[in-house]
This record gives structure tokens, C-alpha cells and sequence, in this order.
């Protein structure tokens, strides 16, 4: 009796134990959480609303230029109103709408007069981001007016090279010491176009000068990446926008040379900046560079990046990777970014403006990357 009864407690225990077993390992066993799918946006309608917030928060009406910002600052910075123009060549391309054509001109007549009847400026960079609008604007339409701007702003370009630390472009004039890559990698954009468009051997040569110069002075050869300026190798001056215009030099000159270096040293920039995690791409989305002239880096280097796309230069499997990462950044911009109901950008790309307050700059920004996407789209690049 004792016997049995030790048996049937242990076989008791025995059940007692695999039921608490079983019991343990499927509670303990929690479902992965569902991912949600990323947000659909539809590029294009996403891009009218963003340049319909520019033109009706931004611009100004009486003067035919955009303001600083939305918030009553009425002040005239003349290269951000040549990105003003490229939004609007981006906007006519995608809608072949003939409101955008009589914007494009009554912002060049506008900004010509605000910078006292002419288009001279004191800041080589400043008419060269002109000359690049211009050149695109003739490009989109046919207009003879553009191209005539364009031939004029590069006979005063070419004026500021100098022999002062072995060449290139002053970033202002009468400031011999000021060699900056944003006064000569757009530069060297420039002068390829040219060539493109009239096949003048001095135009190609212009282009083949400033690069050179631009490679022995201001990229560094360890990253491939472009410091602000001759001298200047400081880390917290590497900045989007001359990542941007350095590879799409090179990419211009590959084009019409077909010479692999100059591809390569494009290629190398791109993806250095998509996957630096550190100073460029923090968790996969292009850097804040704050407020003011700096909102306006990121869109630049986004126009200059999708070339490469565009231009069919890269092989599939990295252009898999640059259509991804400017998807993320379009998402993270759209989905993050975005305050409405004033359809607003903030600067950084992953939160929301604090106030309703914005600077021309960072939407001129956000548009480009908005337009660039369904540009690509509209290629058959991006899904």
C-alpha cells in the first residue's frame, strides 16, 4: 500500500512538472511584433504641396523674390533664389505646367533688379549656383535669355581664378586667400555643361583645371571627401553640399571624357557620405546642418547624388543602395519631418519643425529631395 502509494506520487509529480513545462515554454514564447510597412508617399503630390507652402508662405509679391523666412524677414539671399528657380525647373519638368514658366521668369527679372540690374555679384559661389540654374532653365525650355545669363555669369566667373595658393576659384571677390570648393566645384560644373552645349575646347580645359586643382588642394585622399576650403581641414567643415558638387563634377567629366578616374572618384564620394554613420548619414539619413545657408546643403547633394542614377553611371547592385538610401531620407523626411498643417520642413530631416517659423532655405531643401524622388520615379528608377 505504501509502495503504491510512493509511485502514484511520483507519477503524480512526473504530470504535475510537464504540464507546468508546457505551460512555461508556450507563454514564454512571445510573436515577433508585426512590421509595419513603410509609408507610401506619392512623390509628386508631396512635392506640389511643399512648393505651394514656398510660394504662399515665402515669396515675395511685390519684389518677385523669396524672403528669408515666412515669418516677415524680407531679406534677399541672392544664391538661395537661384535654388528657388532650380525647384521651379524641377516642378515644370514633372507637370510641364506653364504657370511654372512665368514664375521662372518673373524670378530671374525679380532677382536681377534686387541685385542692383545686374546679375555681378560680389560672391563667385553665389553666380555660379546662377549660372547652374540658368543652364538648367535653357535646358527645360529652349529660352535664349537663360543661356545669355549663363554665358555672361561664366565670363565673370572665370575672372576670379587666380595664381594665390596654385590656383582656383576665390570664393569673394578681392579676397585673393578665399579658395573655397564651393566656388570651384560648381565652377567645374559649369564649365563641362558649357562645353556640352557649344563644344569649346577652352570650356572642357576650364573644367579639367578646376578639378585637378580642387583634387590636389581641398579632397582628401585618405576618405575621398572635400574640406570647405585651401587650408581649411577642419572635421566640422565637411559639409553636404561640396560632397555634392565634387562628385557631380566628376560625373560631368566622365560623361564627356568617359575617363574611369573621374567616375571613381565620384562613386567614392557617394558612398563615403551614404555610409558614414558618424559625420554624414547618422542611422542612414543625411545630417542636420541647421538653419540659414546651411538648410540648403542636403537638397544640393541630393540633386547631385540622383545624377549618378539618372545618368545610368553605376552598376545595379549600387544603385540598388542609392535608390534605398534616398528613399529612406524621402521617408524619413515626409513621415518625420513634416509639419502640418503648414507643410513645413525640418531642417534635420527626422522631426518636425518647434515652430511654424521656417527659413526659405531648409523648404528650398526638402523640395529638391521631394522632386528628385519622383524624377526618379518618373524614370523607372524608384518604385
Amino acid at each position: 500500500m505504501k509502495l503504491f502509494s510512493k509511485y502514484t506520487i511520483l507519477s503524480g509529480l512526473l504530470v504535475t512538472m510537464c504540464f507546468l513545462a508546457c505551460k512555461k515554454d508556450k507563454t514564454s514564447v512571445t510573436p515577433p511584433e508585426p512590421v509595419a510597412p513603410p509609408v507610401v508617399v506619392d512623390w509628386a503630390k508631396a512635392a506640389d504641396e511643399a512648393q505651394l507652402a514656398l510660394e504662399v508662405q515665402f515669396y515675395n509679391t511685390t519684389q518677385n523674390y523669396y524672403n528669408q523666412n515666412n515669418d516677415g524677414h524680407v531679406g534677399f539671399n541672392y544664391w538661395w533664389n537661384a535654388h528657388a528657380l532650380d525647384v521651379h525647373i524641377d516642378a515644370y519638368r514633372r507637370t510641364k505646367d506653364a504657370k511654372y514658366l512665368t514664375k521662372m521668369k518673373a524670378l530671374l527679372k525679380g532677382c536681377y533688379v534686387k541685385n542692383g540690374n545686374t546679375y555681378k555679384n560680389t560672391f563667385y559661389d553665389d553666380m555660379e549656383w546662377w549660372a547652374l540654374a540658368c543652364l538648367r532653365a535653357y535646358d527645360a525650355t529652349g529660352d535664349i535669355e537663360y543661356k545669355q545669363a549663363a554665358d555672361q555669369l561664366w565670363v565673370w566667373i572665370k575672372v576670379g581664378w587666380t595664381t594665390v595658393k596654385n590656383g582656383g576659384i576665390m570664393w569673394a571677390s578681392g579676397s585673393a586667400d578665399s579658395k573655397n570648393a564651393c566656388s570651384n566645384a560648381p565652377a567645374a560644373i559649369i564649365a563641362a555643361r558649357m562645353y556640352q552645349l557649344d563644344k569649346k575646347a577652352d570650356d572642357l580645359e576650364w573644367a579639367k583645371k578646376i578639378y585637378t586643382w580642387m583634387k590636389a588642394y581641398v579632397v582628401e585622399p585618405a576618405r575621398g571627401v572635400v574640406w570647405d576650403a585651401y587650408g581649411n581641414t577642419s572635421e566640422g567643415a565637411l559639409y553636404t553640399y561640396n560632397q555634392g558638387t565634387w562628385l557631380g563634377a566628376g560625373l560631368e567629366l566622365y560623361l564627356i571624357t568617359k575617363d574611369q578616374v573621374y567616375l571613381d572618384d565620384a562613386v567614392r564620394n557617394a558612398n563615403y557620405i551614404m555610409n558614414d554613420a558618424i559625420k554624414f548619414s547618422p542611422n542612414g539619413i543625411l545630417k542636420g546642418e541647421n538653419s540659414g545657408d546651411g538648410g540648403l546643403f542636403k537638397g544640393i547633394f541630393i540633386r547631385y547624388m540622383a545624377q549618378l542614377l539618372l545618368k545610368n553611371a553605376v552598376d545595379e547592385y549600387t544603385k540598388q543602395l542609392y535608390v534605398k538610401y534616398l528613399k529612406n531620407n524621402g521617408q524619413s523626411l515626409y513621415t518625420k519631418a513634416l509639419r502640418t498643417p503648414e507643410n513645413l520642413f525640418g531642417s534635420d530631416w527626422v522631426s518636425k519643425p518647434s515652430s511654424k517659423t521656417g527659413d526659405c532655405s531648409v523648404q528650398l531643401s526638402a523640395i529638391m529631395l521631394l522632386e528628385t524622388l519622383d524624377e526618379l520615379k518618373r524614370a523607372g528608377i524608384v518604385q
